[in-house]
């Protein structure tokens, strides 16, 4: 039985690949390759005449190599200008908001709703709509879907929220490091994720729902 993965290694070489892609690569075509033998012999092809069928799919195999090169180095700089990039500029530019913030001394402000106490950093908030937008502005160039721009101007609060599920159930567990006691989960929830996210989407929601050129084309 052909060993499909050894076949297309053998022809593609796929050590001008990097490790990462190279499994990928191999395993897509080895499986459009075997596809193709099998539709051959239920259609009476012999062995030999199957496999040179699939010979003749690929012209050149290094024409093929640098095709999917490019199309992997396409992708990953999709990836990276319209979501990447975009996501760490929003949560470095927020971040630094709230460090600034916090050093020229304004303070919170504490308001309650009922039993729960808000905590408000008015002068923080305000800033989130203008990095929102800068976040979605930026995936929006790259020609990116609307999702991708949502979690691209969202990331500071996305990041918190990552924050919080991993580290506040830790102060259960770890003497004097109790979370849920000082803040809530529900309460830090609200205060630094909720709340900001709102902010951030007020900002972004005018380039969510533009179309990107990409969209259009495609539509």
């Amino acid at each position: 039985m052909q060993d499909w993965h050894q076949f297309v290694r053998a022809r593609l070489q796929p050590g001008r690949f990097r490790v990462s892609d190279q499994n990928a690569i191999i395993s897509e075509l080895a499986a459009h390759l075997e596809e193709i033998y099998e539709e051959s012999r239920s259609q009476g092809l012999s062995d030999a005449e199957a496999l040179e069928r699939i010979l003749q799919e690929v012209e050149d195999w290094h024409v093929l190599a640098r095709e999917i090169s490019c199309l992997k180095e396409d992708r990953m700089n999709y990836r990276t200008k319209g979501l990447w990039l975009p996501a760490l500029i929003t949560l470095l530019g927020a971040s630094a908001a709230l460090a600034l913030t916090q050093y020229a001394g304004m303070r919170p402000r504490l308001v309650w709703v009922g039993g729960w106490g808000i905590t408000l950093y008015w002068t923080w908030l305000a800033t989130l709509p203008g990095f929102g937008a800068l976040g979605a502005y930026l995936s929006q160039r790259a020609e990116t879907t609307a999702k991708l721009r949502l979690v691209a101007s969202l990331s500071p609060a996305l990041v918190m929220l990552i924050v919080m599920c991993i580290v506040l159930p830790f102060g259960l567990v770890m003497d004097g490091f109790h979370f849920f006691r000082l803040v809530g989960f529900g309460l830090g929830l609200l205060n630094w994720v909720a709340i900001p996210g709102f902010a951030l989407l007020a900002g972004a929601a005018p380039f969510l729902r533009a179309t990107s050129p990409r969209q259009k084309l495609e539509a």
